[in-house]
């Protein structure tokens, strides 16, 4: 089975986003950005993203320049929506999944092939994470507190043990830690 990895950026209250999906807490740190996505290259064949989020990364990524740019340009990207008119062509290598994203993923996680990583957004990773079909939790720990906004835990039923495989800290005060729920 195909292990579903969530690489997510958090505050240290264990928000995905702050107030108003604001992401301003995340810190920039160079070595850290280069490091995670290397590590992660080598594991993930295959990309998820909420509808949300992929509009705004298709923007970006795809006029970004770099190892990480060409590695996500390139993966297969699998976009979960409940619409099925959502149009994915922006990306190369997208295609769109209309419909019950957690069916979609369980069929993916079943399907032969390398790790599937979400990237967001907090809809998707919340309702695969309600699911119990993450296997590791690739996080960077930023230096904020946001007090409130959206988390990836918020309405689970029961609560989960997760083991703790790696944990490096950085100059900018960013944690990046690895946990495997399973």
């Amino acid at each position: 089975m195909r292990p579903l990895i969530v690489f997510s950026d958090i505050t240290v209250d264990g928000f995905m986003t702050g107030p108003d999906n604001d992401l301003g807490f995340m810190v920039q740190d160079d070595e850290l950005s280069e490091e995670l996505p290397r590590e992660l290259m080598r594991v993930a064949d295959t990309i998820i993203w909420g509808r949300t989020s992929f509009a705004p990364s298709a923007m970006y990524w795809t006029k970004a320049a770099g190892a990480v740019a060409d590695w996500l340009n390139a993966t297969p990207k699998i976009v979960l929506s409940s619409d099925s008119s959502i149009d994915v062509s922006a990306w190369p290598n997208s295609t769109l999944a209309a419909g019950d994203g957690v069916r979609h993923v369980r069929e993916l996680k079943e399907a032969p092939g390398g790790g599937l990583v979400v990237f967001g957004g907090v809809t998707t990773v919340r309702s695969l994470v309600a699911a119990d079909l993450v296997d590791e939790y690739w996080l960077k720990i930023n230096p904020a507190v946001v007090g409130r906004g959206g988390s990836m835990f918020s309405g689970i039923a029961a609560g989960r043990t997760l083991t703790l495989r790696s944990a490096r800290t950085f100059p900018s005060g960013t944690i990046a830690a690895i946990y495997s729920a399973r």
